[in-house]
């Protein structure tokens, strides 16, 4: 019994000898042949010195490429079918077996070796398994397994999102690429790397925060996709494994809550987690504001009815316990110097950007360390626009809706109010030359004062000849004078409509109600004109006036000569 098996051990390895044998004569005449009575195509590979086998059907079902987060563990990673891989053969000569498809049985065929049962074991016990059973022809082989494409994973979602059941993911993907296709019923075709903002805007029915992971082995895993997305914690969105379990709980209005707030990026409110510390909720808010005060935070908590303020020092962040609905609070440092500044452009001795106390500094201060006006200043049309931050809203702002339901406005007066708001939004008047008014107005992080330069130029336009910018002179002080210069009155001009506008302000003005300056815009309003139809239909009622009228006059002449008439007979036959 024992001479039997090792005779057939012996014509065995005889055989592989030959096989080998034939390969090198084939490449020394320069051709590439098959191994006699084999279906492999086993050929020899001369720069590896070896021999190298090709699955052309595996490869081509393993050219979808998919990224791994990380390398693999082959103490970790169970193959399984569909799975494929190379297998090296190290020993008294090099064999490569390239694009092994591991089949629906969990087998790979591998030449003289024939199938190997490889499924359900980890990398490094499958490189075992066929060191085992290539002693049989091999003297002392090593096998190298590399993974050339993982299969997909075959998911289990369950609970409440809006499509549970199985779900086929890319392989080495995370939770949330499950939970994305539970939620939106993609399949693996469609689905890219999830999103906290795609999972966010269909959530509010189910948990990102309390997901339970069930393994196939027994062990549970957890995950919190808030925490992965808006903390980069990576452990908390783990690596799914074929065949997992994912839970996803159904949350309700009563759900515990956690908040975060104050000198943080991204104050929130947000589902409770047990593992919530306060190293790990600050990250989630994206971390501190320039002004926070990161030595401490404040944690508000309800308990029996009495609101409790706990101040929790830094070195304790990451073991303090969170308790369901706590709120944080981190506070900013009163001590720490304002970094807000406002700019100055324009005619100033050093226009530019200066520190200031928001909401303290005032606009003559600021003009003052701007280092005053230049001689080429106009001051009368300076003006401050506010940056429009929360702080420097107008208490009473205007809102077009609660308008409409007290005020006795028409459509097109609030059309009026809408235009008239924009065009002053955030513009303060300042009168340069007043240092009383200067020293009341208040200046904000970001304000920009402006003081333009005197170009000693009257703007003239509308309808005149010739409009433009004419030289300020102090003889030329009627408005008559700046048109005559500008050519006279255009033939639509309606000269009554004369305005002067003045500079800063954009006030306008009858002629006789101002003086001109340096700035200011004279402007020639034209006579009203309407469409073709229109002008026509004028005309024609124009003449049936005209008509009516030399009718009455007929009507009202032959009355008076019929009367004439009447009175000249009646006298003659009196007489």
């Amino acid at each position: 019994m024992n001479f039997s098996k090792y005779f057939v051990l012996l014509l065995s390895f005889a055989g592989f000898l030959l096989l080998l044998n034939t390969g090198v004569k084939a490449q020394q005449n320069g051709q590439v042949t098959n191994p006699p009575s084999s279906n492999f195509n086993l050929n020899f590979n001369p720069f590896t010195a070896g021999y190298y086998y090709l699955d052309a059907l595996s490869a081509r079902s393993g050219d979808q490429f998919f990224m791994s987060d990380g390398e693999i563990d082959i103490n970790e990673y169970l193959l399984g079918p569909n799975d494929l891989i190379t297998v090296s053969l190290q020993g008294t000569e090099s064999i490569v077996l390239r694009a092994l498809l591991i089949n629906p049985q969990g087998d790979i065929i591998l030449p003289m070796l024939g199938a190997v049962k490889v499924a359900n074991q980890t990398i490094a016990e499958a490189q075992k398994t066929i060191d085992q059973k290539a002693k049989n022809i091999f003297k002392a082989p090593n096998t190298r397994i590399s993974l050339e494409r993982a299969r997909p994973l075959s998911i289990q979602v369950t609970g409440g999102v809006e499509f549970p059941g199985k779900h086929v993911v890319p392989p080495f993907s995370r939770v949330d690429a499950a939970i994305y296709q539970a939620v939106n019923g993609n399949s693996i075709e469609t689905t890219e790397s999830g999103s906290l903002g795609n999972l966010l805007n269909t959530s509010g029915s189910f948990s990102l925060r309390n997901i339970t992971i069930d393994h196939r082995d027994g062990t549970t895993d957890t995950a919190d996709l808030i925490a992965y997305f808006k903390a980069g914690e990576s452990h908390k969105n783990p690596i799914l494994k074929y065949g997992d379990q994912i839970s996803v709980s159904r949350l309700s209005n009563k759900a515990p809550r956690v908040s975060i707030s104050g000198a943080v990026l991204d104050a929130n409110e947000f589902e409770y987690s047990s593992s919530d510390t306060p190293e790990l909720l600050v990250r989630i808010a994206g971390g501190f504001k320039p002004e926070a005060d990161t030595s401490k935070l404040f944690v508000f908590r309800n308990e029996n009815g009495t609101q409790q303020k706990i101040e929790v020092l830094r070195e304790d962040w990451s073991s303090f316990d969170i308790l369901p609905n706590d709120r944080l609070i981190v506070p900013a440092d009163q001590g720490l110097k304002s970094s807000a500044s406002a700019w100055v452009y324009g005619e100033v001795v050093t226009p530019g950007n200066f520190p200031i106390e928001n909401g303290e500094t005032t606009a003559l201060e600021l003009l003052t360390i701007s280092g005053n006006l230049t001689d080429r200043a106009l001051p009368s049309a300076s003006y401050l626009i506010r940056a429009g931050s929360q702080e420097n809203e107008i208490p009473n702002e205007y809102n077009t809706e609660l308008l409409k339901r007290t005020s006795d406005q028409l459509a097109q007066g609030f059309d009026y109010l809408d235009l008239e708001t924009k065009l002053s939004q955030n513009k303060v008047y300042i009168d340069i030359s007043d240092e009383e008014q200067l020293a009341g107005v208040k200046i904000y992080d970001g304000d920009r004062m402006y003081i333009p330069r005197d170009e000693q130029t009257v703007f003239v336009f509308g309808q005149v000849n010739n409009p433009g910018y004419y030289p300020f002179t102090e003889t030329d002080q009627t408005v008559g004078d700046y048109i005559n210069r500008a050519g006279g009155f255009a033939l639509s001009a309606n000269e009554e409509r004369t305005f002067i506008i003045k500079a800063g302000s954009s006030t306008w003005y009858r002629p006789n109600e101002t003086q001109i300056k340096s700035g200011d815009r004279i402007f020639v309003d034209r006579e009203p004109y309407d469409e073709l139809n229109a002008q026509r239909t004028y005309e024609v009622q124009k003449e049936q006036i005209k008509n009516t009228r030399i009718q009455l006059i007929l009507t009202g002449i032959s009355t008076i000569t019929g009367i004439i008439t009447t009175y000249v007979a009646i006298q003659n036959i009196r007489n």
